[in-house]
């Protein structure tokens, strides 16, 4: 952190680290999860060919050359990481406005994946450290109100998410996936290109009411499309996504003083203020009849409570 002037009005940050990701106990119990036997038919329900038994197969990470990465030739020596660096900075306008922009860069490197190999002519679901992915992100934020009663922020995102999707936290776990797709790379399904953010709150209304507004719009989530056989489907052209985001919400709390030490705080909030479709799902397999139809919504809600103020 560095300041330029004594004022302290100007404050430039940033920072670089590498940081490890530790690796889920269900990765060394792969190669003793039940093996699938998968049997393809065709349109009138005849199976196509015997079934296949894919067996599962936990790989071995080739010897690194990062520094701090030092494992034994082992199945499952894996060792996920990532560098990632931000720069920030920060300009007290006046006393009631506060601007800051910030640019965040970071790499993910052997990323642990699942997909299906042929092993010595033998069809297997591997599990191996060869993934990646790179994330960066620009950020703007202005602080508008000098007290907390009164005080409103607006921040604008821009952020591009690229890599592999087929993340082994993605098909194993409690419920396992049946369905493991071939390897794809393609934007991530937590990208988010563009997202606009409201909130902050206004106090000092008559009968000591206070208004918490919170607003979002941005991009919706991407998706992959699959076909007949569940298998990913390069997008030629813009990546496919959900409808674009929006939830307006407001809470509305007033405080009762019950004696000079303790008061409660009632709130009556509402989310999703104009009911504005967001759908939580997608008919993403190109055989289905609807296919494209986005279902699954969070309508408008009402929500009351209070809380204990000592």
């Amino acid at each position: 952190m560095w300041s330029p002037d004594k004022s302290g009005k100007t404050v430039l940050r940033g920072g670089i680290g590498i940081f490890y990701d530790s690796v889920p106990l269900d990765i060394y119990a792969f190669n003793s999860y039940p093996d699938q036997v998968i049997t393809t038919y065709n349109a009138l329900g005849l199976p196509i060919g015997p079934p296949v038994r894919y067996l599962n197969i936990t790989g071995q990470a080739a010897e690194s050359n990062f520094p701090f990465i030092d494992r034994k030739l082992k199945s499952g020596n894996f060792a996920p990481y990532s560098t990632a660096w931000n720069l920030e900075l920060e300009r007290t306008v006046t006393r009631w406005l506060m601007v800051r922009a910030k640019y965040l860069q970071s790499h993910e490197q052997d990323m642990i994946t699942l997909q299906s190999e042929v092993i010595q002519n033998q069809p297997a679901f591997v599990l191996n450290s060869s993934g990646w992915a790179q994330t960066r992100q620009v950020e703007f934020t202005a602080r508008i109100g000098s007290a907390s009663p009164r005080q409103f922020f607006f921040s604008y995102v821009r952020q591009y998410a690229y890599g592999d999707v087929n993340d082994a936290g993605s098909y194993l776990g409690n419920f396992p996936s049946p369905v493991i797709q071939p390897n794809l790379i393609a934007s991530l399904p937590s990208e988010i290109p563009n997202r606009f953010l409201l909130w902050g709150s206004y106090g000092k209304l008559p009968k000591k009411i206070t208004l918490s507004p919170h607003i979002e719009y941005r991009n919706g989530f991407p998706y992959q499309p699959t076909n007949v056989y569940q298998q990913y489907v390069p997008v030629i052209g813009p990546q496919n996504r959900y409808p674009n985001y929006f939830s307006a919400d407001m809470r509305v709390s007033k405080d009762v003083q019950v004696n000079l030490q303790h008061a409660v705080r009632l709130s009556l909030t509402v989310r999703n203020l104009t009911n504005h479709f967001n759908p939580l799902e997608v008919h993403s397999n190109l055989a289905d009849p609807q296919y494209g139809n986005f279902f699954g919504n969070y309508d408008r809600k009402f929500l009351f409570d209070f809380d204990f103020l000592y």
